[in-house]
Order: structure tokens, then C-alpha cells, then sequence
């Protein structure tokens, strides 16, 4: 059984039913990503359809329906904008999960019983992402959905889903095809990346508990471990994706259903602090090594440096033998201010590997698609003074 795993095969983003589905049927080519044919192989069989039955049922356009399809935006948001949006992803992560963890190594915070904890945690990580299992609990959820979910029009409007005014739950072609082939294709896409932060918490749990050599004295102000928060963080594309999807059911609401907006202060500001922590959380493992790290060094160093300054003490003052000339020059009032530094730097430490630059950016991408919903209610200049007045 091996006990680690290079680089060039880790990965949480390239495994599971899907992927080997995709390798069986040649979509994905051997060692590349082939993310334009995934891309053109899920447009073919999520919006396609969609397009061509709109078109056959004449609900594309024109005044059969009060929503036609190409007038309803959230679906081609959803199927040509997030999916390739998801897809592309896949390799973004990837490489940044691999060079976060390659920093672990760079920076020596593996102790040498640490080594095996760290790569035990890749291996698991890994293993976790290879493994079908989690691709078919997400079909049993989506399939336990489509179930016992009862397939109403809850807007009071015909669409070129549910056509029908006097049958709310009568679907068109269309209708039937986004119910039960495009849309669930989208939650998977969804869930997929779920089990996938899933994942990286979980390694980041491990890890943690691999006896990280944590450095007190570090600039970063986090142990060593600042790098972790660094912005763009892992699922920081995964945010932006659901932010998309977001302001698109918002314009949607705002548009078709004469929504103000102002009424969902609530649920976009519940949003924003959702996304923020989907990145932080699995940081938050690090808290207690992080904590138990900068108390001790507290301590250390506020022993280290009553020792040094009695030192001191008995040597300039106490001995009172010491001539100016000996004063002058003397590397010893240097030493002492200089520990002082240290210290300090100990005592400014963070418990956690993060910062508010890490939430400002989370904040801002989420912040970018909903502009253009905020813009639909307030004029561009004086939105753009508002974002002003947060910010500065």
C-alpha cells in the first residue's frame, strides 16, 4: 500500500463516476483535461434541447407565453455561463490545491512525524476524489428530488415551461426535458463541487493534526500558515459560480415578478456571508495548533526575555563598574531591543490563517455579478458611489 503520492497524480477535481463515464465514452482524453469537449458535451445535452424543442413548440419567442425562452436568461446563465464556468475550474483548483500543498514542504512545517500524517491526508484526500461513491449519493438525492418534488409553475406568468394558465404543473417539451435532464445535470455540477469542498475540509483537518513545525515569529502573523488565506483561495471560483447563479434568479425576480430588490437585502447579505464561509471554513481547523502555538511562544519568549534583560541588568546597572566608553558601542542595548521585537511580533500573532483581505476578496466576487442586478434598480453613478462610500 503506498504511503504517499506525487504531485503530478493528486487531484480532487479528477475523479469519480462522472469522470470515468466521461473516459469511457472518449469526451475526456487520456492525461488532459479536455475541458471545450466536456463543455460542448453538456451544452449538447442540457441547453440544445431546450432551444430546439422552444423552437419546435414555438415558445422561443414572440406572445404564445409571457416568458419565452430566449427572453428567460437564469437557464442560459446556468448552462452556458456556470457550467463551462465549473468546468474550467476544474483545472484552476487543482493547481492552486497542489501549490498550497507543495508550500507545506517549501516552508519545512512538517515535522519529521508530521511527513506521514500530511501525506496519509493527501492519500485520503485523493482516494476520496478517485472514489464513485460520492457521485452516487449525489444521483440518489437528485433522484429522491425529482421523486417526490410536485413540478409547479410557482410565478404567476406562463413560461415556455409551463405554457398552460389553467394547469400550473402541465409542462411543455421544453419543460419536460429542463425538469428531468438539464437541471439535474446542473445540480450535479453543484453537489460535484460540494463533495469537493467536502474533501478539501477534510484534508485540511488532517493536516492539521500533522504536527506542524508552526513558527511563531513568522511575518505573515499567522504562524507560517498565512499563505493558506492568501487570495484567490481554492473555491474561490466555486463562489463566483454560485454568485452568478444568484444574480441571475435575482434579476429574474426583479425583471418578471416586479421584485424590489430592497426586499432581499436580507437573503443577499445571508448569501455573501455563505460564500465567505465556504472558503473560510476549512481553515478554521487550524485555529487550535494556530492558538496553542502562539501562547506557548508567548510564554517562551517572556521567559527568554526576563532572562535576557536580568542578564542585562546585573551587567549595566546593578554592577555600576561599567565606564561610558564601554556603554558606547555596545551590542548588548541592541540585543535588547531586538528581542523586544521579537516578542511583539509573537504577541501580534492571529489564531487563525486568515485575514480580512481573505473575506474582502471573497466579498468582492460575489459583490461583481450582483452589480449588474443592483443596476437594474439604481442608476450606475449612484451605485457606483455607494460601493465608494463602503470601501473608502
Amino acid at each position: 500500500m503506498p504511503t504517499s503520492i506525487p504531485d503530478s497524480e493528486f487531484s480532487i477535481t479528477r475523479g469519480g463516476l462522472l469522470y470515468k463515464f466521461l473516459r469511457g465514452i472518449g469526451v475526456i482524453l487520456p492525461e488532459k483535461p479536455s475541458i471545450l469537449r466536456q463543455i460542448l458535451f453538456f451544452t449538447l445535452f442540457s441547453y440544445l434541447p431546450l432551444l430546439v424543442l422552444s423552437l419546435v413548440e414555438g415558445l422561443h419567442l414572440g406572445n404564445k407565453v409571457e416568458v419565452p425562452f430566449l427572453v428567460e436568461f437564469a437557464s442560459a446563465i446556468r448552462f452556458l455561463l456556470v457550467i463551462p464556468l465549473l468546468l474550467v475550474s476544474e483545472v484552476i483548483v487543482d493547481k492552486r490545491v497542489k501549490l498550497t500543498l507543495n508550500q507545506f514542504e517549501r516552508s519545512n512545517l512538517l515535522s519529521e512525524s508530521g511527513k506521514a500524517k500530511f501525506e496519509a491526508a493527501k492519500l485520503d484526500a485523493d482516494r476520496l476524489g478517485e472514489s464513485i461513491w460520492g457521485d452516487l449519493v449525489i444521483i440518489l438525492l437528485i433522484l429522491s428530488y425529482l421523486l417526490f418534488r410536485i413540478h409547479v409553475n410557482s410565478v404567476e406568468m406562463t413560461t415556455w415551461a409551463y405554457p398552460n394558465p389553467a394547469d400550473p404543473s402541465e409542462h411543455s417539451l421544453a419543460g419536460i426535458w429542463a425538469a428531468y435532464v438539464s437541471y439535474p445535470i446542473f445540480q450535479f455540477m453543484i453537489l460535484r463541487w460540494i463533495w469537493r469542498w467536502i474533501i478539501w475540509s477534510r484534508m485540511m483537518r488532517k493536516i492539521s493534526r500533522a504536527d506542524l513545525a508552526i513558527i511563531t515569529t513568522h511575518p505573515d502573523q499567522s504562524g507560517g500558515l498565512g499563505f493558506l488565506g492568501e487570495p484567490p483561495m481554492p473555491f474561490s471560483i466555486f463562489t463566483l459560480a454560485l454568485s452568478i447563479v444568484f444574480s441571475g434568479i435575482m434579476a429574474e425576480r426583479v425583471i418578471f415578478q416586479g421584485l424590489h430588490l430592497h426586499d432581499h437585502y436580507p437573503l443577499i447579505a445571508l448569501f455573501a456571508i455563505l460564500c465567505i464561509l465556504i472558503n473560510l471554513l476549512p481553515l478554521i481547523h487550524f485555529i487550535t495548533i494556530l492558538n496553542k502555538a502562539r501562547i506557548k511562544g508567548i510564554y517562551d519568549y517572556h521567559a527568554l526575555i526576563s532572562r535576557h534583560h536580568r542578564e542585562f541588568e546585573k551587567k549595566w546597572i546593578s554592577s555600576g563598574k561599567t565606564t561610558p566608553e564601554e556603554i558606547l558601542g555596545s551590542p548588548d542595548a541592541s540585543s535588547a531591543a531586538d528581542i523586544q521585537a521579537v516578542y511583539e511580533a509573537v504577541k501580534k500573532m492571529t489564531p487563525y490563517p486568515f485575514n480580512l483581505k481573505s473575506m474582502v476578496a471573497t466579498l468582492v466576487l460575489v459583490l461583481f455579478p450582483l452589480l449588474f442586478v443592483f443596476a437594474l434598480e439604481i442608476p450606475l453613478l449612484d451605485l457606483l458611489k455607494k460601493l465608494a462610500g463602503i470601501f473608502f
